[in-house]
């Protein structure tokens, strides 16, 4: 449970032991988290528990309510006080009020359920100021992480006045792993993020905020006393507990990048900048894998390579038609072994696309269904997709599957296979017919379509319609383009004959086909 912390002052011990057993304040959403007898020992105890309410006594030798209400709330150290008082410091305890005192309690009046009816309304009270409080510290806490920086007294607020009391400061940076969409259909949604860090009691936890939606950030207090190589383990281990907690939340793997030891705040800005730069290479490392800042180089200093995947794709498209699986297994592996030398993320993602249309297109002319009906049909999962590694074993598997599927079927020709290679580049032409591709490849019509049907399985109008529709689906997906626009773009001159085949074909209308997918 959220408990109200309180903090009872009185300089008679029975009078705090009467207050105590009053009522049962855990009942009540209270919990007291320490009690003082000396006006001396209030401020130093505020500091160190952080009560949200102190319920204290007017009258005390020394140094009397009023002075101690004035000093604790000039250093923010609670959000409620309420004053004890009996009638003759009535005028005294109006005074109070005007410093900022919440409010006073006559002794003799307080009973049982007074004091209940009294800490009713004050605990929704307290709620919404810590509420205010903390939109406050978030605001300025992700000024700061965006390079603005803080003055002393917002630093303060920022860490709920507990900041200046440590001389260095550490970094965490943790990022649910991020799913690659291989596939055109497959949802991938964002993890459930949560709003805010779960209370785990850690006093050196100054700061745990959501950032640009896609990551934590924690930062932690500590003591150049501590030394450099205590301080890293303290906080491998405080990573531990934060990935755990993270995955907890979020039901994914994270990747997480750390930084210890931070001199100024002024520092954290530029190393978060550069934490989030490497986490945006994290798909090339292992899953969960954590970045430790201080002993890589700037994120600068490694930046990627441009990625050169055509001529690799190329050979693994001209070795799947002759059934050449073991040799395309192995192009693969060594186009991915380039992608992780490169670590280009942009690069990386146009060669995972570009093949798998090159494995869609050669399934297709051995009758199977595209990678994503087929991922569809069966129990399909991304949690693969979060690594190179794993996206390329994924690839692997599927290319071991289609070696299967295909055992019985000879190879396609080189004929047919140019002609499937005419049909994929120039599907826009409403000229292109089977005659045209007949010709193009100087042989008869008649020896063409017969080859065609006879290595393929269809005829070649209708591997033409299927490609032709498997286009105009994905540009209906897109959503940038009205219908008749489509039927141009994939080689109808008519749009109501456009439609007319692709209901044929799939079973509902172009805008059906639309509205189904949004």
């Amino acid at each position: 449970m959220n408990w109200v912390k309180v903090m009872l002052v009185d300089d008679e011990v029975l009078a705090i032991e009467h207050m105590k057993n009053l009522i049962s304040w855990q009942q009540l959403g209270y919990e007291i988290v320490c009690t003082a007898n000396k006006p001396s020992q209030v401020v130093k105890l505020a500091r160190e528990h952080r009560p949200d309410l102190i319920i204290m006594d007017i009258v005390m030798p020394g140094k009397d309510g009023l002075a101690l209400s004035r000093e604790l709330l000039a250093e923010g150290l609670v959000l409620k006080i309420v004053l004890l008082t009996s009638y003759k410091e009535f005028e005294y305890a109006k005074e109070a009020l005007k410093l900022g005192v919440s409010n006073y309690w006559i002794k003799h009046e307080m009973d049982a359920e007074a004091v209940k009816r009294e800490l009713g309304g004050l605990r929704e009270e307290i709620e919404s100021d810590k509420r205010l409080r903390k939109n406050d510290r978030g605001r300025l806490l992700i000024d700061w992480l965006g390079g603005r920086p803080l003055s002393d007294a917002q630093w303060r607020t920022a860490t709920a006045e507990v900041g200046e009391a440590f001389d260095r400061l550490h970094l965490l940076v943790l990022e649910p792993a991020r799913i690659t969409p291989l596939l055109p259909g497959t949802a991938i949604g964002k993890p459930e993020w949560p709003t805010e860090w779960p209370d785990t009691g850690d006093s050196s936890l100054l700061a745990a905020i959501p950032f640009l939606e896609s990551c934590f950030v924690l930062i932690y207090g500590d003591k150049s006393s501590r030394g450099e190589g205590k301080m890293r383990e303290l906080l491998e281990e405080k990573a531990v507990e934060a990935r755990r907690t993270i995955e907890q939340l979020t039901g994914r793997s994270a990747s997480m990048a750390m930084a210890y030891g931070l001199p100024n705040r002024a520092d954290v800005p530029a190393k978060l900048a550069e934490a989030l730069k490497w986490l945006s290479q994290a798909i090339f490392y292992a899953p969960s894998h954590l970045f430790r800042l201080n002993e890589l180089p700037r994120a600068e200093e490694n930046a990627p390579i441009h990625l050169e995947w055509e001529e690799g794709l190329a050979k693994t498209k001209e070795l799947l038609p002759g059934h050449q699986y073991e040799a395309a297994a192995r192009e693969i592996s060594a186009l991915f072994a380039r992608a992780l030398a490169a670590k280009d993320a942009v690069g990386f993602a146009d060669l995972c696309r570009q093949l798998v249309a090159v494995l869609n297109r050669y399934r297709s002319t051995c009758g199977l269904p595209s990678l994503a009906e087929a991922w569809a049909d069966g129990p399909g999962t991304t949690a693969d997709w979060t690594s190179l590694t794993g996206i390329r074993d994924w690839f692997l598997s599927e290319l071991n599957a289609l070696a299967e599927a295909t055992s019985g079927l000879p190879a396609v020709s080189r004929k047919v296979r140019q002609a499937l290679e005419q049909m994929e580049r120039h599907y826009g032409d409403p000229e292109l017919d089977a005659d045209a591709i007949a010709r193009q490849l100087g042989i008869s019509r008649d020896h063409f379509r017969h080859l065609f049907k006879l290595e393929t399985g269809q005829t070649a109008l209708d591997r033409l319609t299927e490609i032709r529709m498997e286009k105009a689906k994905q540009l209906l997906e897109e959503g940038n383009l009205k219908v008749y626009e489509i039927a141009d773009r994939v080689g109808f001159r008519n749009g109501q004959y456009f439609s007319q085949v692709f209901r044929k074909t799939t079973g509902m209308t172009p805008l059906e086909y639309m509205e189904k997918r949004r």
